[in-house]
């Protein structure tokens, strides 16, 4: 009884360990300079800029283009994490002929590290029917100069 004890205590104390680093990474991933105004309609050019970045690789069938469009790191929530895993998940898109994405952004806010676009996110086949459509979440950061898709949040909803 008294090893249960134990093992229960050292289990409670390195679950709690875990999430206090995993918390503390993710914090300190992106770096706050507040002491630089944001600015607004610059975050919204950039964000135009590489949305039709992103829309016109895909038209092209470039799976690498688009993946060059996130982060070495970048994760899509509740699917997939990195920049290869992403690729290989576009390039099965291209093949199923989903070759036309539209955004249009709702919503910019930021610092110079981050911007986070809130936007709405539609996916055609190349026969110009509605695939997929629904709300995103993305957050940009700067990674080798370029402004690049850290995280990927995406809720569909239903085609009727």
């Amino acid at each position: 009884m008294k090893l249960i004890k134990i093992i229960s205590i050292l289990l409670i104390v390195f679950t709690v360990s875990c999430q206090k680093n995993a918390d503390k990474s993710e914090i300190n991933s992106i770096p706050d300079d507040s002491k630089t105004q944001f600015d607004v309609a610059e975050a919204t050019a950039i964000i135009k800029k590489r949305n039709k970045d992103f829309e016109d690789a895909l038209k092209a069938g470039d799976s690498i283009a688009v993946g060059d469009i996130y982060t070495v790191d970048s994760k899509i929530i509740g699917a997939y994490a990195g920049r290869d895993n992403l690729i290989k998940e576009v390039h099965e898109l291209v093949r199923d002929s989903i070759t036309d994405i539209r955004f249009k952004i709702i919503n910019i806010w930021g610092n110079q590290n981050i911007i986070v676009e809130d936007a709405y996110v539609e996916f055609y086949h190349m026969n110009g029917t509605l695939v997929s459509k629904g709300n995103s979440l993305f957050v940009w950061k700067k990674e080798s100069d370029t402004w690049r898709i850290f995280r990927d949040v995406y809720k569909p909803e239903k085609i009727e």
